[in-house]
């Protein structure tokens, strides 16, 4: 269950020990190894997965998605993406970033 006390739009990321082998043009099967699940996702869920980089939270992967996919439904898109997330994080395929992505590195006083 997603944790509201980290962010309420965290950044997504894909847990590293999920194996996703793109072996059709018509989607992925990724599978967690830790839970011995496995999910088939299509074409659009094979973009949304790729978007869980740890650098994109919600809104800008749905944002993403509607300006790579023609005829996006501008009603449904949103809760189905949410859905999407909600479900993979649910399962251990997804994760959330926790922490500074880049921090800078002070230099010590001379």
């Amino acid at each position: 269950m997603p944790d509201k006390a980290v962010s309420e739009n965290p950044l997504l990321v894909r847990n590293p020990d999920v194996i996703l082998r793109e072996e059709d043009p018509d989607g992925a099967p990724p599978c967690n190894p830790d839970t011995n699940q496995i999910r088939v996702i299509n074409p659009t869920g094979l973009f949304i997965w790729k978007q869980f980089d740890g650098k994109k939270d919600l809104p800008a992967i749905i944002i993403a998605l509607k300006d790579a996919f023609e005829g996006v439904p501008e009603k449904e898109v949103d809760s189905e993406v949410k859905a999407f997330v909600d479900d993979m994080r649910a399962n251990g395929f997804l994760g959330v970033h926790v922490g500074t992505l880049n921090p800078r590195k002070k230099k010590a006083k001379k």
